[in-house]
């Protein structure tokens, strides 16, 4: 009898470390696809793809994409100041709206209608931020380990990396997400998320990792 209690305490302890390992493994073989950009070294991240005016001589106008970069920018800044604003205000003047309403009756359509402004209004920086966060700010490729990365902003106006390989890129009128979303505006998916990846060829300085990463994605030819 008690020569089992050794075996069985063994056949524990080794049943314990089957399950580590196997969490272990399980852990370094799972890739996140979406983390804080300062948590990617820049030779994990690899060099920009996109002609910027940082990666052009000192002197050089901005490029279209900066144009368009800085525009994202000013609507996430747009949207989080618009936010804070709201989340003070819009419970205060709905408190004066309701308690005018209910001294005089015939305010009542006027409280309805102006709160449900007031709502829509709350709403508007998350349309912005769910229509921002589509957009690229940045495009890197590691040619060692054939990895994207897009730069995006978070509601808070942190940098994130979306990091993929060229299979996960699905064609936006091929993918089945795009009949899900709201706002059916994108160019690609990658993993089931919308992107709106610029399809100019012009755009990018690395024309080997352009082709790579549209190649499931057909280019209209009025793309340039």
């Amino acid at each position: 009898m008690a020569s089992r209690f050794p075996l069985l305490f063994c056949g524990r302890s080794s049943f314990r470390s089957s399950v580590i390992l196997r969490f272990a493994s399980s852990t370094t073989n799972t890739t996140v696809k979406y983390l804080p950009l300062s948590s990617v070294s820049k030779e994990d991240l690899g060099p920009s793809i996109l002609w910027q005016q940082s990666n052009l001589p000192p002197g050089s106008p901005k490029t279209p994409h900066d144009v368009v970069a800085f525009a994202v920018k000013c609507a996430k800044i747009l949207s989080v100041s618009s936010s804070a604003a709201g989340v003070v205000m819009v419970p205060v003047l709905s408190s004066y709206l309701w308690e005018a309403a209910a001294e005089r009756p015939s305010m009542m359509a006027f409280a309805i209608v102006a709160n449900s402004f007031l709502v829509l209004l709350s709403f508007t920086p998350l349309l912005l931020h769910f229509l921002a966060k589509r957009f690229p700010i940045d495009v890197h490729y590691n040619s060692h380990t054939q990895t994207f990365s897009t730069i995006h902003y978070s509601f808070f106006l942190r940098k994130y990396a979306r990091r993929f390989k060229k299979e996960e890129v699905v064609d936006a009128a091929k993918a089945p997400e795009m009949q899900k979303v709201w706002i059916p505006l994108a160019t690609a998916f990658v993993h089931g998320t919308p992107l709106l990846i610029s399809l100019d060829r012009n755009a990018y300085k690395d024309p080997a990792a352009f082709d790579s990463l549209t190649t499931n994605v057909e280019i209209p030819a009025n793309a340039d």
